[in-house]
């Protein structure tokens, strides 16, 4: 090896650990499943429901007293 920085250098592939060679681990995301597609379905269908097709802006009401005849 003969760069000007030779600490900074990986080592030889032959010297390289594990890691550095790119190894990977067997237990990669065993972090569980996704829910179901049938509970996520009924959790989205409920949260729907509760929602107004046209939901007014927390200001609107106190924008039309301000501009309303008295």
């Amino acid at each position: 090896m003969s760069a000007p920085n030779a600490g900074r250098q990986s080592p030889e592939p032959q010297n390289q650990s594990g890691s550095q060679a790119g190894a990977t681990t067997t237990n990669i995301n065993q972090q569980g499943g996704a829910p179901s597609q049938e509970h996520a379905k009924e959790a989205s269908n409920e949260q729907k429901s509760g929602l107004s097709s046209n939901p007014t802006h927390p200001l609107d009401k106190a924008a039309e007293e301000k501009t309303s005849k008295q």
